[in-house]
């Protein structure tokens, strides 16, 4: 190999590359503490970033189909007020949205634990009727029913003696909660004023980076980066519109299903399910969790039905509908959504399970034009393809 000015740099990247590795697996506690300080530093940007990406997806349709006409028309004072009435639009359908579920949600709930404190007497009598019952049909004595509720007196009591020998500690946890609340409400209000920045100016802002990356870089990585750019931006916003396209679907299905077995609550219960299905795949049984809940409060038989249909409906629609409606929009199939989405779970929590699917989605588009770019280079067509597994048999 000819030692030109290129391959001594591809020779340096390597050994630095080989190094900064070894360095990092060397010290890989340390290295955790930077990431985890680095993340919590840029939080409010990337929350600001993810805010962006998905409300730029309402701001679009308003600018491009709600307000149509007066684009057609191209009146001057609109071209100029039309970003900032569309994104404050965004912002207040947003805030209307999160309002209506509070106030219908967070009434239903208080009510329910109020429900819960009233019948718990009724439920527990219940139950040691049902004991009793149980007992008399096994010929077992009742003493061991009494024997079975002093233990329980004994353990209530320890337990209250465990709960002050733990209020120190959980007033320390009370404090660090408080805390981090704190920090998640000042990240979340410049991540917002962030967003609100980038919404504004995302034509300008796109602009300097693609100077940045002519200026700095050669033309072919430059025009290569630009291009990855703007994959990974209509793969975001494909993803985002299939997402919600898929929690009203699985919310509508969901009300049709509690409809049409009568359960109580199918309009709160529904929206519930279809808010949470935002979070992919396993965001349904979240809103399982709050209806079964709910149901269990009027009518505890109902709860059980409730949860076995949504079990069977959660396996409709993490096999067919969202792999199809989410999948199918950003041109990724099922397997690797499915793929994408337990992997990112595991990896990084319900944020992996968000951006898994699109990222997937921009590697698995750039790994197919490369492929088939080599392909083409090579001249080998896909009737090659199909004949060389006949060859070997």
């Amino acid at each position: 190999m000819e030692l030109h000015s290129k391959n001594i740099r591809k020779i340096l990247f390597i050994i630095l590359f080989a190094i900064a590795a070894y360095s990092l697996v060397q010290n890989l506690g340390l290295a955790t503490q930077a990431f985890s300080w680095l993340a919590a530093v840029l939080a409010p940007f990337i929350i600001g970033l993810c805010l962006a990406f998905i409300l730029n997806v309402p701001l679009k349709f308003l600018e491009e189909k709600v307000f149509a006409r007066m684009e057609r028309k191209g009146l001057r004072w609109w071209n100029r007020w039309k970003r900032g009435v569309c994104l404050t639009l965004t912002y207040l359908l947003v805030a209307l949205l999160i309002f209506a579920l509070c106030f219908w949600v967070v009434p239903e709930l208080k009510k329910s634990f109020l429900l819960l404190a009233e019948n718990l007497p009724g439920y527990l009598n219940e139950l040691e009727l049902w004991l009793q019952q149980l007992m008399k049909r096994f010929d077992v004595s009742t003493a061991a029913l009494t024997r079975f509720t002093m233990d329980w007196d004994i353990m209530f009591v320890k337990l209250g003696e465990a709960v002050q020998k733990a209020m120190p500690g959980f007033l320390n946890g009370t404090v660090d909660m408080a805390a981090g609340l704190i920090g998640g409400v000042f990240n979340f209000i410049v991540g917002f004023a962030f967003s609100a920045y980038m919404l504004l100016q995302k034509e300008k802002l796109c602009q300097n980076m693609k100077k940045f990356l002519f200026a700095f870089l050669s033309r072919e990585k430059a025009e290569t980066l630009t291009s990855i750019g703007k994959l990974s931006n209509e793969m975001f916003a494909k993803f985002v519109s299939g997402q919600l396209t898929e929690a009203v679907i699985i919310g509508a299905l969901c009300f049709l299903g509690m409809s049409l077995f009568a359960i109580p609550y199918a309009p709160l219960i529904a929206t519930i399910v279809s808010v949470t299905a935002l979070i992919p795949i396993f965001g349904a049984f979240i809103g399982t969790a709050f209806g079964a809940f709910l149901l269990l409060m009027v009518r505890p038989i109902t709860a059980v039905w409730f949860v076995l249909f949504i079990i069977v409906l959660q396996q409709i629609e993490g096999n067919f509908i969202y792999p199809k409606v989410v999948g199918g929009s950003i041109g990724l199939p099922g397997i690797w959504v499915l793929f994408a989405v337990t992997l990112g779970g595991n990896l990084f929590g319900v944020m992996g399970m968000l951006l898994g699917v699109p990222i997937s989605a921009v590697l698995y588009t750039l790994l197919r034009q490369s492929v088939f770019r080599r392909l083409r280079e090579k001249k080998i067509s896909d009737f090659e393809i199909q004949r060389a597994g006949k060859r070997l048999k």
